[in-house]
C-alpha cells in the first residue's frame, strides 16, 4: 500500500489534531481547576489556635487551674469539639496525675473562642513544690460544610512550682516527642 499525498485530506487532519489538542487543554483545565478548589476547601477548614498564652489560675486556698482559650481561626465552624488532656510527670515513670475528656455542644463559628479549663487542686500533694509536668491535648472536630474530620495534638510542658513560684508553660520540643508517645502507647492513652 502506498501513501498518496496528493489524496490527502489535510483539511481533515488539521481538524483532528486540533480537536485532540484542545481536549488535552480542557483536561489540564479541568485538572488544574478541581486541585485548585481543593487547595481552598482545606484552606477554609476549621482550625483552633491559642488566642493566648496559657494561664494558670494558682491560690492556695481555691484554685488550681489552667485555661485554655482557643480561637476557631478557620473559615467553616468546628462542630462537636472532643478534648483529651493527659497531665503526667516529665520522668515519664508514673501514670497520669489527670486524663480529662470533655466535649463541647455548641459550633465554634469563626473567630470565635472557646475555652478548656484543667483542676489540678486535687491531683498535687505539695502545691509549693510540684515537678515538672507535660501537658498533651488532642483535640477532634468536624466540618460540617464538608463533612469532614480532623485531629489535633498540642505538646506542652510546665516546669512546674517551685518554691511557691508558678513557673511557665512552653512548648515540647521536637526531641521530646518520641518519648512522650512511647509512654503513652506504652500506658495506651493513645485514641
Amino acid at each position: 500500500m502506498s501513501w498518496n499525498f496528493k489524496n490527502w485530506n489535510w483539511s481533515g487532519s488539521v481538524v483532528t489534531i486540533s480537536t485532540l489538542i484542545f481536549a488535552l487543554v480542557s483536561l489540564i483545565s479541568v485538572y488544574i481547576s478541581v486541585t485548585t478548589w481543593k487547595i481552598q476547601r482545606e484552606a477554609a477548614r476549621p482550625y483552633l489556635t491559642f488566642i493566648e498564652s496559657p494561664s494558670l489560675h494558682f491560690t492556695k486556698e481555691s484554685s488550681f487551674e489552667f485555661e485554655f482559650r482557643f480561637k476557631n481561626v478557620g473559615t467553616h465552624p468546628a462542630t462537636t469539639l472532643s478534648s483529651r488532656i493527659i497531665v503526667f510527670e516529665q520522668q515519664l515513670l508514673e501514670k497520669p496525675i489527670l486524663i480529662d475528656d470533655y466535649t463541647v455542644v455548641n459550633d465554634i463559628p469563626r473567630d470565635t473562642t472557646t475555652s478548656l479549663l484543667l483542676n489540678l487542686k486535687d491531683k498535687v500533694l505539695d502545691e509549693g513544690n510540684i515537678h515538672p509536668h507535660f501537658i498533651i491535648i488532642s483535640l477532634s472536630y468536624a466540618d460540617p460544610i464538608v463533612h469532614k474530620s480532623y485531629n489535633q495534638t498540642i505538646y506542652l510542658k510546665w516546669a512546674g512550682v517551685i518554691a511557691g513560684k508558678q513557673q511557665p508553660l512552653i512548648h515540647v520540643e521536637i526531641s521530646e516527642k518520641e518519648n512522650i508517645l512511647n509512654y503513652l502507647n506504652t500506658l495506651h492513652l493513645l485514641k
